[in-house]
């Protein structure tokens, strides 16, 4: 807990691909509780196994699905790399639905919003 009103801060790591290259990334999520769920921002680092780097600023919001921490997450991702194999990034708004279960495991879906 990081003050009386609720605000958390949380930290993971999550191994997964981007255009297909393998790839590792580090988050922190900050969240405030809110009476009907939680507003969440996120910012960390992206790095594939070919040495690019992407930072990453993510917002959200969750909504209470269970015990704690169960949630849907809603949420839109911006990139930012100096690579130019993955500079396309740097132009695209992602959005995602993220399904967090009891046991902290989950489930997420991206796509590029046009």
């Amino acid at each position: 807990m990081l003050d009386d009103d609720g605000t958390m801060e949380t930290a993971f790591q999550a191994e997964g691909k981007i255009f297909g290259i393998e790839c590792t990334s580090t988050l922190t999520i900050v969240g405030t509780s809110r009476p009907d769920g939680s507003d969440l921002e996120g910012y960390g680092m992206m790095f594939t196994k070919e040495g690019d780097v992407l930072t990453i600023r993510t917002s959200a919001r969750g909504i209470p699905k269970g015990p704690m921490p169960a949630m849907s997450v809603r949420g839109v991702t911006f990139f930012y790399t100096q690579s130019p194999k993955l500079a396309r990034l740097n132009n695209i708004v992602s959005i995602y639905e993220l399904e967090l279960k009891e046991d902290q495991s989950y489930e997420v879906k991206d796509w590029e919003w046009k």
